[in-house]
């Protein structure tokens, strides 16, 4: 299998952060990288690390004001303020998706945030005059970005965005790993293995991975704590991680458990076909990504499709010119 996050073809979840946390405060932060972003996003939150390990990215659920809250966190290769921060990711924002906005304003620098403030008056025929604040922060190598926006706005919601806007602290000399600053003295439950597993998952020590991602998958069969998409991760990634130790028995052993709990999650087929590559057998290959690509729509979000052309686990057969004709109709 490949030595490459990109194999799980998504996002890695690290860890549900914040969940039912009576302090709501999270903090956040990058494997491996110095600095740390502070937030009271709400009883419940998740963040999760992108594939290449440059980003994390925290999400809110579930706030009774409604308030949505997505924050980044990104390592960059400039020195970071807020108004660089800015200049570099609100363009890209802002020339993605051609929407109506309504009191567009960039502001000064204040507190440490740049904000880009505006209100969506319409999406797609029906009015929704929902209220956006990109709050853009700075230091050292890292930059942030705390997205608030909430539907049905009017002028006495100001103070939700302006509560949370208070409770953002960025600190850049600050080290701090994501689970232990959300784990605190709670019991290490799955969540906590959950994180620690992608913490050596993204370090490439894939043999602690396996450890900490079955520790939590035990816990699971016990108890479900994970959201879905999470779980469904999980058994990936460990699966992933067995396959990467070239503990081919371990890995496939994990993926078919997993078709028992989702048997329409095309990445379990696709993971699959790669043990089966691994041990040279191209028929067995060619059926469970069969199975991939008629599953491929339920890809988590975020996950991008994988092609097995390129991937090294097919390497006995890559250049096998059935095995290429039927990937290729497939693909089609």
């Amino acid at each position: 299998m490949k030595s490459k996050v990109l194999l799980i073809a998504g996002i890695l979840s690290i860890s549900s952060l914040g969940q039912n946390n009576p302090e709501k405060t999270v903090k956040i932060a990058i494997p491996g990288v110095k600095g740390i972003l502070e937030i009271d996003a709400g009883p419940t939150s998740q963040a999760r690390v992108r594939p290449d390990g440059k980003e994390i990215q925290l999400r809110a659920f579930d706030r009774p004001d409604h308030l949505e809250i997505t924050t980044f966190l990104q390592h960059v290769p400039f020195p970071a303020t807020a108004e660089k921060c800015r200049a570099e990711w609100w363009p890209g924002t802002k020339n993605a998706v051609a929407l109506q906005r309504d009191d567009l304003q960039e502001s000064g620098v204040k507190d440490g945030i740049a904000r880009v403030e505006y209100i969506i008056p319409e999406f797609q025929g029906i009015k929704v005059r929902q209220k956006n604040v990109h709050a853009y922060l700075g230091g050292g190598e890292l930059c942030a970005e705390v997205h608030l926006s909430k539907a049905g706005f009017n002028p006495r919601d100001q103070q939700l965005f302006e509560d949370v806007l208070n409770s953002v602290r960025l600190i850049p000399d600050q080290v701090s790993a994501p689970a232990e600053a959300a784990s605190g003295t709670r019991d290490r439950d799955s969540q906590y293995y959950f994180a620690q597993g992608s913490k050596s998952y993204l370090q490439q020590d894939y043999s602690t991975a396996a450890n900490s991602y079955q520790k939590a998958l035990d816990l699971e069969k016990q108890r479900r704590a994970l959201s879905k998409d999470n779980f469904l991760v999980l058994i990936d990634n460990l699966g992933m991680s067995y396959g990467m130790s070239r503990k081919l028995a371990e890995a496939k052993a994990t993926f078919e458990y997993g078709l028992t709990q989702d048997p329409e999650y095309p990445m379990f087929y696709y993971n699959m076909a790669c043990v089966a590559g691994e041990k040279g057998k191209m028929g067995d290959a060619l059926e469970q990504l069969k199975l991939f690509y008629k599953y491929k729509a339920n890809m988590i979000q975020g996950e991008s499709l994988p092609d097995p052309l390129k991937d090294d686990s097919f390497r006995y057969f890559v250049d096998d010119p059935k095995f290429v004709k039927e990937v290729h109709e497939m693909q089609k």
